[in-house]
């Protein structure tokens, strides 16, 4: 796989191949536990945990795969109301209050990894340590930055912005 296959996948489908992932591995588990519950009367505890962990993964990488395509939740009823400049400097300074709460959360979340990584915190089932599912909070935080920051590249660098507050068949703000 060159260099350049490799960026292109991961602007355009890193975060949905690891939601599907996450998501086919929460199903499956949760699959497994109800039919090994209700049909052999057993259960299969790493199957509970390894589906939170999916689910907990689902959620993280799905919240970047909505920065990704543009679609993560906004309250516009408010920004509407305003011209389109204003409501473009509204939409702007709210990315920037969203990054600064993203690195924030990039930098406790670290902080909290690092603490892991100074204590042996193994999971009761699945015997991981938990330094490994945890570092999904930061890298998702991260990755939502990153994201959002590559959003204003694209719209420095080519001229053209489609903003979330544009609803289909409205044309892009410039």
């Amino acid at each position: 796989m060159s260099p350049s296959t490799l960026m292109r996948w991961f602007n355009t489908k890193f975060e949905s191949t690891l939601c599907v992932i996450s998501l086919v591995v929460m199903s499956c588990c949760v699959f497994l536990q109800v039919i090994l519950r209700y049909v052999f009367h057993q259960s299969a505890p790493w199957a509970e945990e390894l589906a939170i962990y999916g689910m907990v993964f689902s959620v993280y990488f799905g919240t970047a795969l909505a920065v990704t395509e543009k679609s993560h939740v906004r309250i516009l009823n408010l920004v509407q109301l305003f011209p389109r400049k204003i409501a473009v400097g509204l939409i702007v300074a709210g990315d920037a209050v969203w990054c600064a709460f993203n690195v924030f959360m990039v930098f406790h979340g670290v902080e909290y990894v690092k603490v892991l990584w100074g204590t042996h915190f193994i999971s009761p089932s699945l015997g991981i340590e938990q330094r490994w599912p945890q570092a999904v909070v930061p890298f998702c935080f991260a990755l939502m930055t990153f994201r959002i920051l590559q959003f204003y590249y694209r719209w420095l660098r080519t001229g053209t912005c489609e903003l979330t507050c544009v609803l289909p068949g409205d044309e892009p703000v410039k």
